[in-house]
C-alpha cells in the first residue's frame, strides 16, 4: 500500500549539504513536505555534475542559500500514488514544470516559463530527503545501484545530443572533450554505430576512454592530431563534431575542425559567456545544435543492458558529511565522475 504523508514526520530535522555564500555547510533542515501527486525520495547517491561545481565556485550564478544535487537516486520513502510503493529503488528528472504553458503542451516542458530545475533553482539532492512530483520519478532496474543510477540524468542529455545531431551507422563524429560528459556523449554515438574519435589533452582520461571500449582516443598534444582526423574523413573534416569541453578554446577548435555544412553540437553548460565567430559560422554554413534534457527511460534501459559503461567512471566516493572535500577533489583535472553518498 502507499502511503500519503503523514504528521509523524512535521517537525522531523534531516542533514542536509548547503551552498552558502560562505561556501559548502552541512545543516540542519526540516524534513521535505511531501504534497499531493509527489514522492518524498530518502536519497542514497547523489553524483556531482559539471554545474554543480560551476555553482559552487560562483562562475554559474543561483541564489543562496541553495541544496545543490541532480543527479540523484534513492529509494521511495513516502509517496501519494500507488506505482511508487515505498522501498522503490528510484531515480528522478529534474525539471519541475507547469504543464499547462504552450512549451508543456508541445511536448517541450523544459523550457517551460515556470520551470524549477532541482539543485539549480530549488533545492536539490545533497540531502536526507527530497520531494519531487511523482511524473519525474523513474524506477531502477535491479541491475542497475543507486550508484550506477546517477548517471541516468546525464546518460539522457547525452543521447538527446545523439538525437538532435544524428549520424549515420559509421560516420566519423568527432567527441572533443574527455569529462564525465565527453566520455558519455561518445559512448552513445558509439553505441548508436558511430565512428568514434574522442579528443582531448589529458593523457589519463584518453587511457580511460580506450578502457572502456572507445578505440579511437586522440591527445591534441600531438603535432599531427587534426591531420589523423581529416585523414579519415576524406580530408574535409567531420560532419559532426561534439564540443564538450566547456571551454573558449573548444569552441575555437569545433569550428576549426567541422567540415562546411556541418553540424556542431554545443554540449557544455559554459560558466561565462566567450567570442564566438558568427562570421566563421555563416561562412561555412555551420548549423549549432544545444541539448539539454533527454529521455530517463532509454538512457535507464541503456544502463540496464550494460550498452555504456560507467562505473569505471567513478574517481571516488564521499560521505555526505564530506560533501566540502567532495567538491574540492571533483574540480580537480583528473577526475571524472564523483559520488557521494547520503
Amino acid at each position: 500500500m502507499y502511503r500519503i504523508a503523514t504528521l509523524s514526520f512535521l517537525g522531523c530535522i534531516v542533514k542536509s549539504l548547503i551552498l552558502t555564500r560562505d561556501g559548502l555547510q552541512l545543516a540542519d533542515t526540516p524534513m521535505p513536505s511531501i504534497m499531493p501527486g509527489e514522492v518524498r525520495i530518502e536519497v542514497r547517491s547523489v553524483g556531482i555534475c559539471t554545474t554543480d561545481i560551476a555553482i559552487w565556485r560562483g562562475e554559474y550564478e543561483v541564489e543562496l542559500p541553495l541544496i545543490l544535487g541532480h543527479e540523484i537516486t534513492g529509494v521511495v520513502h513516502e509517496s501519494s500514488v500507488p506505482e511508487l510503493e515505498p522501498g522503490t529503488p528510484v531515480t528522478t528528472e529534474i525539471d519541475v514544470y507547469c504543464g499547462r504553458c504552450w512549451f508543456c503542451r508541445h511536448g517541450q516542458p523544459h523550457h517551460c516559463p515556470e520551470r524549477k530545475t532541482l539543485g539549480v533553482t530549488t533545492d536539490g539532492g545533497l540531502a536526507e530527503y527530497v520531494s519531487v512530483p511523482s511524473d519525474l520519478v523513474h524506477a531502477l532496474p535491479p541491475s542497475v545501484d543507486t550508484v550506477t543510477g546517477v548517471f541516468t540524468e546525464p546518460l539522457a542529455s547525452a543521447i538527446e545530443t545523439v538525437r538532435r545531431a544524428e549520424a549515420e551507422k559509421d560516420e566519423v563524429v568527432v567527441v572533443l572533450g574527455t569529462g564525465k560528459i565527453g566520455l558519455l556523449v561518445a559512448q552513445a554515438y558509439d553505441a548508436y554505430g558511430a565512428e568514434v574519435y574522442l579528443v582531448g589533452r589529458n593523457q589519463w582520461k584518453l587511457g580511460l576512454a580506450r578502457r572502456i571500449g572507445l578505440r579511437y582516443a586522440i591527445n591534441t598534444n600531438s603535432h599531427d592530431w587534426k591531420d589523423q582526423i581529416l585523414d579519415v574523413t576524406s580530408g574535409v573534416g567531420p560532419r559532426v563534431v561534439v564540443e564538450a569541453t566547456g571551454t573558449p578554446d573548444g569552441m575555437a577548435m569545433a569550428l576549426n575542425l567541422v567540415r562546411p555544412g556541418g553540424i556542431i553540437a554545443v554540449k557544455s553548460i559554459h560558466g561565462a559567456t566567450f567570442p564566438v565567430s558568427v562570421a566563421e559560422i555563416v561562412r561555412k554554413e555551420i548549423t549549432l545544435i544545444g541539448s539539454r534534457s533527454g529521455p530517463f527511460d532509454v538512457a535507464l534501459d541503456m544502463l540496464d543492458k550494460g550498452r555504456i559503461e560507467v562505473k569505471s567512471l567513478i574517481s571516488a566516493q564521499f560521505a555526505l558529511d564530506d560533501g566540502a572535500k567532495a567538491f574540492e577533489y571533483a574540480s580537480r583535472p583528473e577526475a571524472t565522475k564523483v559520488v557521494i553518498n547520503i
